[in-house]
């Protein structure tokens, strides 16, 4: 299904990743377009500017933060836009699991663990930092033929 076929149908659940979708401008056009025009309310990008603008426009904007390593963690959070409606997406996810209480507490929320979820174990496992996991479509429907998953039990709020 197409990105403006998953809009179209109405759920609220979208995210965009103005990053990686081909043939949309991961800039205001784009996100403009995303919020506009599509409906979409969560957007989420590297780019700390453009997710401040997201932010101000009434959605709710997830910086992406490659956190392979300290140094990289440290310059995402120092240009990070930590206000209202700026949340933190963290990649590879399992990272957060290994991170600081300090840096932890550095983390504009809402968190996301986004990428390398191996298992609906590693998912709950998450869930007791973030506030929410992402996983591919394909590890999603393997896990939801086994006990547990997806969600029974998992917290719903933060």
């Amino acid at each position: 299904m197409t990105l403006i076929g998953v809009a179209e149908a109405g759920s609220e659940a979208v995210a965009v990743d103005l990053d990686s979708v081909d043939g949309l401008s991961a800039d205001e056009a784009g996100a403009r377009f995303v919020m506009g025009r599509l409906g979409v309310r969560v957007v989420m990008t590297h780019r700390p500017a453009l997710a401040a603008l997201v932010a101000e426009a009434g959605g709710l904007s997830l910086v992406h933060v490659f956190a392979f390593d300290s140094t990289g963690l440290t310059k995402a959070l120092e240009d990070h836009p930590a206000r209202r409606g700026v949340g933190t997406v963290i990649s590879p996810g399992p990272v957060l699991s290994h991170l600081t209480a300090a840096d932890l507490e550095r983390l504009p929320r809402p968190i996301v663990a986004y990428g390398l979820i191996d298992s609906p174990e590693r998912a709950h496992q998450l869930l007791t930092i973030a506030d929410s996991v992402v996983v591919g479509a394909d590890s999603a429907e393997a896990w939801s033929k086994g006990p547990g998953f997806p969600g029974e039990g998992l917290p719903r709020e933060r």
